[in-house]
């Protein structure tokens, strides 16, 4: 019995369907699942080619947690601070976008940080203003 989603997995690769089988089932629907279950049982794999794909799924999420924890580097913080504005929060848009979530969480903290230090002058340039 043909479903929809046959072709899509036919088309994936060897890695591709072991991430969707070892993965959270409510992840996709029980038809896909049994699409990806049906080509992976098609193509019988062989234990060495499991454990081989299963080391490449662990080494790329390796890589990916690594990319993710990355920090902000000090120019940028700096840039961020003396510089903020709406470019650095682009900047930290494609950081997000790129895998790199601790620099894009640290570009809008320092970001936010030099508009509160901005803002803070100004209230204390205008309180100073006052009072002299």
């Amino acid at each position: 019995m043909e479903n929809e989603f046959d072709d899509v997995m036919r088309k994936r690769t060897d890695a591709d369907l072991i991430k969707i089988l070892s993965g959270s089932p409510d992840d996709y629907q029980p038809a896909a699942l049994e699409a990806a279950r049906n080509e992976f049982e098609r193509r019988s794999l062989s234990e060495a080619e499991i454990k081989t794909v299963t080391q490449e799924i662990i080494h790329e999420q390796e890589i990916d947690e690594t990319k993710a924890n990355t920090p902000l580097g000090v120019l940028w913080k700096i840039l961020a601070f003396i510089f903020p504005g709406i470019i650095l929060l682009m900047f930290a848009g494609i950081f997000k976008s790129d895998g790199y979530d601790r620099k894009a969480k640290e570009m809008v903290k320092w970001t936010l940080y030099g508009f509160g230090f901005y803002v803070g002058i100004i209230v204390l340039i205008n309180v100073l203003a006052r009072i002299l």
